[in-house]
């Protein structure tokens, strides 16, 4: 098992509102905490108040925390009213957490998120609910040869710790354009191969520093979004972690619509993830 060196594992916070959704998303947040040996919180957000859907958000409460109690963690849970994004953004602030997750089944919520957090944040979204988390395939897409995280070192953590946890493979995915004519030529301000593969290289030994050899495959394509659901597919991949620069870099993605198409699309679990300093 990976040991976590880096602060943003800390203390980490799981948003839950009593769905089964939110209830398998849970199941990566404390995985991650057992590998990082990190206090765990679970906060649970409130906006429907009807006496069904409390009793389904304790049920639910309950069930982590024997999973919790079973992987001997610290963990305790929190309740409050409101908008929960709004409350999520203050409660980190508050409570001086170091990673937020949260769950998600579509894209509207996710560039709010990703805007009003502060801190690290790792979106889930889980294909097969009814599945226990447990890849041992886990895809990294990365953009012209460049890692799409801005926080290289506490991406290169997250993934030593999630691939530690499950011995997990990590393969690294570049996806290039292609010349769509004989005589096409390299636009101005593009990248070559050998380019490409110059920016990648930190983001590959930062991987060894923490004990992984990743593999690597390349795919020509003009979409994104499907390149990568593609390869998930055929390579039988059981989880996508995208990384992201932040908040300008996402809305630009989205409206492209690579991340809007893998929050619909992807046939597996698939990660989100945003650094603090973006």
């Amino acid at each position: 098992m990976s040991s976590c060196a880096s602060a943003v594992m800390q203390k980490i916070l799981m948003m839950v509102d009593g769905s089964f959704a939110a209830e398998a998303g849970a199941r990566y947040a404390l995985a991650l905490a057992k590998a990082c040996e990190a206090e765990l919180e679970l906060l649970f957000v409130a906006e429907d108040q009807s006496g069904g859907a409390m009793r389904r958000a304790e049920e639910s409460l309950l069930r982590l925390f024997r999973q919790a109690h079973g992987l001997d963690l610290k963990a305790r849970s929190v309740t409050e009213i409101g908008d929960p994004v709004r409350v999520m953004r203050e409660y980190v602030a508050r409570e001086g957490i170091t990673l937020a997750m949260a769950s998600v089944t579509g894209p509207e919520v996710v560039p709010r998120l990703l805007r009003e957090i502060p801190c690290a944040i790792l979106l889930v979204r889980v294909v097969h609910p009814g599945r226990m988390a447990s890849p041992h395939e886990i895809l990294v897409p990365v953009y012209s040869g460049e890692f799409e995280g801005g926080g290289l070192e506490a991406a290169a953590d997250l993934l030593a710790n999630l691939g530690g946890y499950w011995q997990a493979r990590i393969v690294l995915f570049q996806l290039r354009q292609p010349l769509t004519r004989l005589f096409d030529r390299q636009r101005f301000g593009e990248e070559t191969p050998e380019q490409a593969e110059r920016k990648l290289h930190p983001f590959i030994v930062a991987l060894s520093r923490r004990g992984l050899a990743p593999g690597m495959r390349v795919s020509w394509g003009h979409r994104h979004g499907p390149g990568i659901t593609a390869e998930a597919a055929a390579r039988r991949h059981d989880l996508i972690f995208l990384g992201t620069k932040g908040p300008k870099n996402f809305l630009r993605w989205l409206r492209t619509g690579t991340v809007d198409y893998l929050v619909r699309k992807s046939p597996c679990d698939l990660m989100l993830f945003r650094p603090a300093a973006a």
